[in-house]
């Protein structure tokens, strides 16, 4: 299954609890578009590709992968960074894996 129908699976799935408030991160680089020479970079690289908090109040991050995809190096550090913080970090390669992740039933 391709990483975008699993993250879509996720966001629905998580979308309609109301004891979770959850949002995309889109990670790249851009130039604005009136040509100017600076790069934004919408998000730290690393970031992964969901945010949220679930009640009563612990944030949470899941970086989405398919059944054979694997972390990179950038990920890895963030994940590391998040949860020295206390938050949880989710690797998620199904809702399934959400879930328990988050430590709730469907």
């Amino acid at each position: 299954m391709r990483e975008a129908v699993i993250q879509q699976d996720i966001r629905v799935a998580l979308g309609q609890r109301q004891d979770i408030m959850m949002f995309r991160i889109n990670v790249g680089k851009f130039r604005p578009l009136d040509g100017g020479a600076r790069v934004i970079q919408s998000a730290p690289e690393g970031t992964p590709d969901l945010l949220g908090v679930i009640t009563p109040g612990r944030a949470f991050a899941i970086e989405v992968k398919t059944e054979k995809g694997k972390q990179r190096l950038a990920q890895a550090a963030w994940q590391s960074a998040w949860e020295k913080r206390g938050g949880i970090y989710i690797l998620a390669r199904s809702v399934e894996d959400v879930y328990k992740g988050l430590d709730i039933t469907p």
